[in-house]
């Protein structure tokens, strides 16, 4: 994307480099046949089709996260997540690309034992770039063998620099506040003013990204944030804490609403239900588009459900943000 020249200033003034990882903007397009369906004009944003490692919304992170690292002269970069992680993916494939040496460290966070989910997708990916990968249960012990981890390849002599969760803190958050431009510039070349935003949330970075990014533009959205985790009060706070920190950047003090909905979490994170499954069989027929059962499926689902139930003004558009995740539909191939 082109230089965003009062934001990134006030950014290299206050001392956030990014380094470029994204050489065009993401497609925005028109989703003809279920508009009409529903009567309401939807577009999608897809950030599943920038151009990096089959793509995803964590690449924008990941422009300001490892830029850090950089400055840090770290060596090496660890993060986190689970074991089908979008965002470890993105992680170790950029982090190689920038000459970092990249440990993934996977929880098994998802019931799920399937040969498919435990070998397939996005792990052939982190294989095939050879990150280095460490399994951990999902049993509270991860901050422990994070500073486990990072203790021993210090004493080795390496400089660490550690990602958390889906890049989701003030620093990749940054991401997702420079994207407003983004979608701005392109609502304009369009014609069309998007004033209602929906998209999926999981670690909250995005979400707090868009939310501030709006501040800063000077332009009232309302960012309607679909949670896949199941308990809501922790990533409202991530999203908060995250916002704030971004505004208090840019000097701007202000009080958004925060809307993030728990209807369509379903059983667990990680385990679609059938209506998911039929939204994401419902939209690639229809679109030609491919949504994942984690994060998008769900999403999207409650979109559809919210838009027939009234919760958005009739005819108004809506942007849906597509942040990726086709990489995992390989690791459900046994729910298809």
């Amino acid at each position: 994307m082109k230089e965003v020249k009062g934001f990134d200033t006030h950014l290299l003034k206050n001392g956030f480099h990014r380094i470029n990882l994204l050489n065009q903007s993401s497609p925005l397009l028109f989703l003809k046949s279920l508009s009409k369906e529903l009567d309401t004009p939807i577009y999608i944003k897809r950030d599943d089709l920038t151009e990096i490692g089959t793509g995803g919304n964590k690449l924008r992170k990941l422009e300001y996260l490892l830029a850090e690292a950089k400055n840090q002269n770290a060596n090496r970069v660890i993060t986190i997540g689970a074991r089908q992680s979008n965002h470890a993916r993105l992680t170790a494939i950029t982090g190689k690309m920038l000459g970092f040496e990249v440990d993934l460290i996977l929880k098994n966070s998802v019931p799920l034992d399937t040969e498919s989910y435990q070998l397939n997708g996005n792990l052939v990916l982190d294989n095939i770039v050879d990150a280095n990968i460490h399994e951990i249960p999902n049993d509270g012990t991860a901050s422990n063998f994070i500073l486990s981890l990072t203790k021993h390849y210090e004493t080795e002599g390496d400089r660490v620099y550690f990602i958390p969760v889906g890049g989701s803190n003030i620093v990749g958050g940054l991401g997702y506040a420079r994207s407003v431009y983004e979608i701005e510039e392109q609502s304009q070349a369009l014609g069309v003013d998007f004033q209602h935003i929906a998209l999926a949330s999981g670690s909250g970075g995005t979400h707090a990204g868009l939310i501030a990014g709006y501040e800063i533009l000077g332009k009232k959205a309302f960012i309607q944030a679909y949670n896949v985790q199941p308990d809501r009060e922790p990533i409202l706070g991530e999203t908060k804490k995250i916002t704030e920190g971004i505004l208090e950047i840019f000097g701007i003090s202000a009080n958004p609403d925060y809307h993030l909905s728990n209807d369509y979490v379903g059983e667990a994170y990680g385990i679609p239900n059938k209506e998911t499954l039929a939204t994401i069989k419902h939209l690639a027929k229809s679109e030609g588009v491919f949504l994942d059962p984690v994060y998008t499926g769900k999403a999207f689902t409650g979109l559809i459900n919210d838009i027939k139930l009234g919760k958005y003004p009739k005819g108004e558009p809506i942007l849906f943000i597509h942040t990726g995740g086709v990489t995992g539909l390989f690791a459900y191939s046994n729910w298809f």
